[in-house]
């Protein structure tokens, strides 16, 4: 099996897996968010998702930096395309959280934006 095979079976396997990184912020191994992130941000570069898991996977595993800068690709994307309403419904509610809890303080509210 592929490297790329090997880590869909690891999340397929992962019990919640999409849930527990998007709505409940919790997941036994963060790597594996990561690794997901990282494979998606490889095939889909100017997509949300994979930014969005690397924002939060880093900002567990501790590198804050890395995680503010996969935000802030969030945030761009977020401007420079229209987003899908399962995308805004998914993934703007994750970017306010990840900048409060990145930055402090109240979301900026540009996740009104679309």
């Amino acid at each position: 099996m592929s490297a790329d095979g090997e880590l869909l079976a690891r999340v397929s396997d992962t019990r919640d897996f999409f849930q527990s990184v998007l709505y409940r912020d919790t997941l036994p191994d963060w790597n594996l968010a990561k690794d997901f992130g990282e494979f998606l941000v490889r095939i889909l570069p100017n997509d949300i998702m994979g930014h969005a898991f690397l924002a939060r996977a880093h900002r567990h595993l501790g590198n804050l930096e890395v995680a503010r800068r996969e935000l802030n690709q969030c945030r761009q994307h977020s401007r420079t395309r229209e987003l899908e309403q399962w995308e805004a419904e998914d993934f703007l509610p994750l970017l306010d959280e990840e900048e409060r809890l990145l930055f402090g303080g109240a979301p900026s509210g540009e996740s009104g934006k679309g």
